[in-house]
């Protein structure tokens, strides 16, 4: 266990906090209101900034690319800048490739089964799914009209070495993710021009799964 959540971690790392919004919701009710206002259709694109504040550095680090999550067949994670990478998540592996295609990381379902695991958790994480993520984590958050917040705090002894809290800000789609690390670090993600038209991946974004 404490294996798979150290996987977790990294490919989270490869991936903002807003106003404080009402009265602390949880279980069902939070579920049910979320799950309203959340649109999860079977194909939906965005781009990202990600800002990493990392203890030591005065500036954080930026980063920014597009990404695609398909109900169907898993997470694609591009960055553009400052420097060209992919992350792709199936079922069946994890790669990691630099920006000339040479393979950084894989990991394969076939060898390493937690690899289900960490598809399933990114997966829930940019559709803010609270049913998935409570296996992992103690869920509060709060709604303001379609507007809504949750407050991810660990469950295991091992997930809270490396995570002090998750927060989740969104609409009809996951608008920013802020991760708290144990380090100090603090990492921050802003979702825009997130759409799910077309339904369909394309011929290119198909065989970018492949």
């Amino acid at each position: 266990m404490k294996r798979r959540l150290l996987l977790c971690a990294a490919a989270l790392s490869l991936l903002a906090s807003g106003p404080v919004l009402a009265a602390p919701l949880s279980g069902p009710e939070l579920a049910a209101a979320v799950r309203e206002r959340l649109q999860q259709p079977a194909v939906l694109r965005g781009d990202f900034e990600q800002s990493k504040q990392v203890q030591g550095f005065a500036k954080p680090l930026l980063s920014r690319g597009d990404f695609i999550v398909a109900r169907e067949r898993g997470v694609l994670w591009r960055t553009k800048t400052p420097f060209a990478s992919n992350l792709r998540l199936t079922r069946d592996e994890i790669v990691a490739t630099q920006g000339n295609g040479a393979v950084a990381f894989r990991l394969d379902a076939g060898k390493e089964p937690s690899v289900r695991i960490i598809n399933g958790l990114m997966f829930s994480l940019l559709n803010g799914d609270i049913a998935a993520l409570s296996e992992y984590f103690r869920i509060e958050g709060q709604i303001d009209g379609r507007r809504w917040q949750l407050q991810l705090q660990p469950r295991q002894a091992a997930l809270s070495k490396l995570f002090k809290a998750i927060e989740l800000n969104g609409d009809s789609h996951v608008t920013s993710i802020r991760l708290d690390e144990a380090n100090g670090d603090l990492t921050q993600l802003r979702f825009s021009a997130q759409r799910s038209e077309p339904a369909r991946l394309s011929a290119d974004e198909a065989a970018r799964f492949d």
